[in-house]
């Protein structure tokens, strides 16, 4: 199976490295090495911004369409310092600081030739919040009210009140959307539309193939107002599992791999011709509990907090974290990183406690009965099924782990590996008892509301499990106003205190983060929020791969 789809990479890249290349000599030498390609063990979801759910249709659609400013390192979230200007060439704050007007560069076109205009800003904002596009990240606008435009170049977007992140807040999160392409487009059927399948943006890659579940081809464009990348394409390669996306690098076949991990972590390392870059983390790994009603409008059996606390005791993260990942995974601390502004390393956290996770259930009356050692409650088994993504080797490794620890304690964990679409898909409609997942964090604190937030505990949110806490979310409200440094720390640390203690999650790990890179690319950065955020700017050496 892992040959066949090897193979098949080959022949694909060949094909790739011909296109474009009818002329002859160095230019023709030129074109064909400047091709670079990245193993992915999944395929993008979506490449249109406000229905993207994956980090793989994120990376696509991040080069294919601009925002209005782009973050410099260090990422910085309080004011407009932290930025450089990308599809607005410069920006002015009003006297009363509740409105920002964005000068939108002269020279954006899209890709089929048409100038970029003001109102595509109005109109891209205006998508992301439209309930019926349902999209995963509009609460990422909340406090927004309105985008104008004060002429064709010209779009002002206005706040009903101050607060310390509004540039962030616009200029992070918008993707700016051509309107004469979609302005007709039904939005509650973006998915379906025929621009969902040949997207059309101003970045600096324009859009050229998707094979679905195969390979997802951009293109450079040449004539760019931002100027052209170094990278004639990027190939994206879809690979068959997490094991054949890290052979196709380490054979030479593809040029990077995100996420490198055992056995092929120790390969690369020995490798000639692939190193190993270590870049920051702001992902972290969790066991997902759904809060909703059970399809039969029963109540969840997550929804008991005593319960959830009981779990967390009866498992001992430092083990599985350091069974599967060994030294490339710390312990998680909560739905955060130790990257994460305001973070308390040495926050109460609930620890491995059997004897305390065995009085709890008895408690409960989640008892051993009969001789398979199994807790039962009358005659109802404690069970629960867990969903798994089959791309993460992590991920499943530590199902194996937790299951083998929650049956020592007699509750039974049943596994259920799912490919990352149809995991996705899951997750989406609220289809689980509990999942094993990875969210990736934004830099701003505040979006941490996005996921565990109430008010994204809806069908179209990114609070899968229905997660809700009043106090949690008067906390992040509390912190998303203040312009006091030390308030607002004070008021994250209590949030974050109080989702630990609300046992809201069993909070996994967080990764080291590797990437597997071909020798002959040199990378120009990798973010902690978008390791590819820079890809433009990569330069890729040498001849072809053989």
């Amino acid at each position: 199976m892992n040959r066949t789809r090897t193979r098949g990479h080959l022949a694909l890249i060949v094909t790739w490295l011909a296109l474009g290349c009818s002329g002859a000599g160095d230019s023709a030498t030129n074109e064909r090495a400047s091709v670079l390609t990245i193993s992915s063990p999944a395929d993008a979801d979506a490449l249109i911004p406000p229905i993207v759910a994956t980090t793989q249709g994120k990376q696509v659609a991040d080069l294919l369409f601009d925002r209005l400013a782009e973050p410099t390192l260090p990422l910085e979230t309080g004011g407009d310092r932290g930025f450089r200007p990308a599809l607005a060439e410069r920006w002015t704050w009003s006297a009363d600081s509740l409105s920002i007007a964005f000068a939108i560069h002269p020279a954006a076109r899209w890709h089929d030739g048409t100038p970029v205009r003001a109102g595509d800003v109005r109109f891209s904002f205006e998508l992301a919040t439209d309930p019926l596009v349902a999209s995963p990240h509009a609460s990422n606008y909340v406090g927004i009210d309105s985008v104008s435009v004060r002429d064709s170049l010209t779009a002002v977007v206005w706040w009903a009140e101050r607060h310390p992140e509004q540039f962030f807040q616009i200029a992070y999160n918008l993707s700016v959307l051509p309107e004469h392409l979609l302005g007709r487009v039904a939005r509650d059927s973006l998915a379906q539309s025929p621009f969902a399948s040949h997207p059309i943006g101003s970045g600096r890659y324009r859009f050229e193939s998707w094979n679905r579940q195969r390979d997802l081809v951009l293109a450079s464009d040449r004539a760019n107002y931002r100027g052209a990348p170094n990278a004639s394409r990027i190939v994206w390669l879809v690979a068959a599992d997490a094991t054949a996306a890290s052979l196709s690098v380490l054979s030479g076949q593809a040029d990077v791999l995100e996420s490198v991990r055992g056995d092929a972590y120790t390969e690369a390392r020995a490798s000639t011709t692939v190193r190993v870059i270590e870049y920051p983390s702001l992902d972290y790994a969790y066991m997902l509990f759904n809060f909703a009603p059970t399809a039969r409008g029963a109540r969840s059996l997550f929804n008991d907090r005593a319960l959830r606390v009981a779990l967390t005791h009866a498992i001992n993260r430092e083990a599985v974290v350091a069974n599967a990942l060994d030294s490339l995974g710390s312990v998680a601390l909560g739905p955060f990183t130790r990257a994460t502004p305001a973070v308390d390393t040495n926050m109460r956290q609930l620890v491995f406690d059997t004897t305390t996770a065995a009085r709890m259930l008895d408690s409960l009356g989640w008892r051993r009965a009969g001789t398979d050692g199994m807790r039962r409650r009358g005659t109802q088994p404690l069970q629960f099924d867990v969903l798994v993504p089959s791309s993460s080797t992590p991920r499943q490794r530590l199902a194996v782990l937790l299951q083998a620890q929650f049956k020592a304690m007699g509750i039974q964990m049943e596994i259920t590996s799912l490919e990352p679409q149809a995991f996705a898909q899951r997750l989406g409609e609220g289809d689980f008892q509990a999942a094993l997942n990875m969210w990736r964090t934004d830099p701003s604190p505040v979006t941490i509301r996005q996921v565990w937030g109430t008010a994204d505990a809806t069908a179209s949110g990114a609070n899968f499990g229905r997660y809700h806490n009043a106090a949690f979310d008067a906390a992040v409200d509390s912190a998303s106003r203040t312009f006091d440094p030390d308030l607002r720390s004070r008021h994250f640390r209590r949030a974050y205190q109080l989702i630990v203690d609300d046992a809201a999650a069993i909070w996994l790990y967080e990764p080291r983060n590797f990437a597997a890179v071909n020798r002959r690319v040199e990378p120009m950065g990798m973010r902690a929020d978008a390791w590819w955020a820079e890809l433009p700017g990569w330069i890729v050496n040498g001849a072809d791969r053989r």
